[in-house]
């Protein structure tokens, strides 16, 4: 192999080991910081990587991908989802997601470049030690950030006694964590003999347990318990085979998994004890209801999903495009709840509205050929079969936490880092050495042949890459200068066309530019800073890009609101305002006719109007989704006491206790 080619080889090889440092990254100059940055980064640096393999890949068959049971499972799946997004009813949201999740096809393909990288350039276990390591050692100094917010040097993002880290998202990292939990007892188990190195992987284990127990995430204790708990019964049973040279040290492994069973069960029975209530930690560890919120609200959209799945069996709705699913099957029991889901919450749900049937087909199958190709290892190399066990064992424990959770960029770079990884371990042995013929020599022409290739392929990325990453980060940039620049109160003019200029940039961020044009619009009503003619300067620039949100075939019942509730409130600056607000909010109760909040905000557009009648039709509608929804209840007694409907105002009082009516006198505004 020429020196250059050898180069380039490490230059892939040391690109793949430096991006499990991702999860460090936080990006104060985007909105979104611990989303956008991490994305933006990992996408670059991939097709970078992409293009310089893809030159190895043309001069040496070695170095691309064997086309195993499971690289064809994983690439059938990269497929449907393609498919199910270019085919969904918002292509553009589905292949390029927004700042607030970064996901979409973008993500996925990437991951895909990224899974491909790694089975054909990771040929020998040295390098996958040094990916591995790379990765624990990142996880470490994310929790040591998570432990100094334990402490009280920095201020978790969400707020409250769980930690987030450089995640962003107790959850996520609560995933992130498990993950390397699994790998660390993988580490110790393959280095149990130089005491220095178990000593530090133990420490380093021990020390993200503890992590992982402040972000008080359940899902992932739930999946960390039962998986270790299938792992302990199934080395109680499998003993004899496993350790043949020491049948009596069955009993000890019996013991543990004993102790493995009934800890979680003291703390179980221990729940209502002081000690337990007295650690916000352990009471939310403990306390399980499925009368909870949290938990009826999961239940709600799973319900919801399980509908609309029926919509669109076959390729689902595409990704990104939950929000039609929500508007459509609202259930007026979340009126509680966030406002705006984008997600099941679940991975068979997810699965079933981003790829339909064939996309979660295709998705479990990936899981099933990893188990296969697991089985078939452990049971032809004995010698390996711990290890087959502690990989099988991430990924049984990655898929129970996501039947209540879902994945995210730290997530998935070890979930295809694994999926490469398995394709190695169930190979172990068979792959090739460099073949002779490549280890020494000069550039021959099938060497020019593959850097032409990899020249034209960079020229191509570096194209394409000023439109899918370099326009959306500059408008990300400009979009936080331009709140800044508000907050620093620069005059009308000068917010104007600073907005003017971020909407310029026309990339994935434009939508989440008019939400912030609409927030800011909210404010500037009732704000003393700017006079009369400013409001309206800048309600008619909102209304004007609102408009132009909305004009989308699969509207967003979101940007509806947020135009039609401007509109009804611009009636001093044109008339006709409040008729096209009415009107827009109509169209909003179409798409979506069990959201309450639309409703309230039609009932004011119409009294208005003079239209009382209207507004308590509106309001009752709200009212009877569900009557315990008790603001939509007030504002229906308020405004039908104004409007003389003496039968609706006994009826109210009959359902809500009469102080609490009393209480609540003014109308939402």
């Amino acid at each position: 192999m020429h020196k250059l080619e050898k180069g380039l080889l490490w230059a892939v090889k040391i690109g793949l080991w430096a991006l499990p440092i991702l999860p460090l990254y936080v990006s104060g100059s985007m909105l979104f910081p611990f989303i956008t940055g991490k994305n933006f980064a990992f996408r670059i640096i991939v097709e970078i990587l992409f293009v310089i393999w893809a030159g190895l890949a043309v001069i040496y068959p070695h170095f691309r991908p064997k086309l195993t049971a499971l690289v064809k499972a994983v690439t059938l799946f990269i497929a449907v989802v393609f498919f199910a997004d270019v085919f969904s009813p918002n292509p553009y949201r589905s292949l390029f997601s927004n700042y607030e999740r970064m996901e979409g096809f973008m993500m996925l393909g990437h991951l895909y470049l990224y899974f491909l990288m790694l089975v054909s350039v990771f040929k020998t276990r040295r390098d996958w030690l040094i990916f591995f390591n790379v990765s624990i050692v990142a996880s470490v100094l994310v929790s040591i950030v998570g432990f100094m917010q334990r402490l009280g040097y920095r201020v978790s993002l969400q707020g409250g006694f769980r930690i987030d880290s450089t995640i962003g998202n107790h959850t996520y990292l609560a995933a992130y964590l498990t993950f390397h939990l699994w790998l660390l007892v993988m580490l110790i188990k393959s280095f149990w003999k130089k005491w220095w190195l178990v000593a530090l992987y133990g420490a380093a284990l021990l020390f993200e347990l503890m992590i992982l127990y402040f972000t008080a995430t359940r899902g992932a204790v739930i999946g960390l318990t039962m998986v270790i708990m299938l792992l302990a019964t199934t080395v109680v049973v499998l003993w004899p085979r496993l350790f043949r040279s020491n049948p009596g040290g069955r009993k000890f492994a019996g013991l543990a998994l004993a102790f493995i069973i009934v800890v979680p069960m003291i703390f179980w029975l221990a729940r209502s004890t002081n000690f337990v209530q007295s650690s916000p930690v352990l009471r939310r560890l403990t306390n399980y209801s499925l009368s909870e919120g949290t938990i009826q609200a999961r239940f709600k959209i799973w319900g919801m999903s399980g509908q609309a799945f029926w919509d669109r069996v076959i390729l689902g709705y595409g990704q990104e495009n939950y929000y039609l699913v929500f508007q459509k099957y609202f259930h007026p029991g979340l009126y509680g709840e966030e406002p705006w889901f984008d997600r099941s919450h679940n991975i068979v749900f997810d699965w079933l509205i981003n790829a339909g049937v064939l996309g979660l087909t295709a998705y479990f199958s990936v899981f099933a050929l990893v188990f296969v190709a697991l089985f078939r290892t452990i049971r032809s190399h004995a010698e390996r079969a711990w290890e087959g066990f502690f990989i099988g064992a991430i990924f049984l424990t990655q898929l129970i936490q996501n039947f209540f959770v879902f994945d995210n960029l730290n997530t998935y770079l070890l979930f295809f880092a694994l999926l490469a990884y398995t394709h190695f371990y169930s190979r172990m042995g068979t792959e090739d050495a460099l073949p002779r013929s490549m280890r020494s020599g000069s550039l021959s022409s099938k060497s020019i042949k593959g850097l032409s290739f990899m020249s034209a392929l960079f020229v191509a990325f570096l194209i394409s890459g000023y439109y899918l990453h370099v326009k959306p980060i500059r408008q990300a940039k400009a979009l936080i200068y331009t709140l800044q620049a508000y907050q620093a109160k620069v005059p009308m003019n000068a917010l104007i066309a600073s907005f003017e200029h971020t909407l310029s940039y026309q990339s994935i961020g434009t939508t989440e530019v008019r939400e912030q044009i609409a927030n800011i619009a909210r404010d500037v009503f009732v704000s003393d800073r700017f006079n009369a003619e400013e409001k309206k300067q800048f309600t008619e620039f909102t209304i004007k890009e609102l408009q132009k949100e909305t004009a989308h075939r699969a509207k967003d019942v979101k940007h509806l609101l947020f135009l039609g509730a401007i509109l009804g409130r611009s009636g001093d600056i044109n008339t006709q305002y409040v008729r096209d607000g009415e009107r827009i909010l109509e169209e909003a109760v179409f798409l979506s006719p069990t959201k309450q909040p639309i409703y309230l905000e039609l009932a004011q557009v119409r009294l208005m109007l003079g239209d009382t009648k209207g507004a308590v039709t509106a309001l009752k509608t709200a009212w009877d989704l569900d009557r315990s929804y008790q603001e939509a209840g007030i504002n229906l007694w308020t405004i039908a006491i104004v409007g003389k409907y003496p039968e609706i105002v006994e009826e109210v009082r009959s359902v809500i206790p009469l102080e609490t009516v009393g209480g609540q006198h003014l109308f939402r505004m």
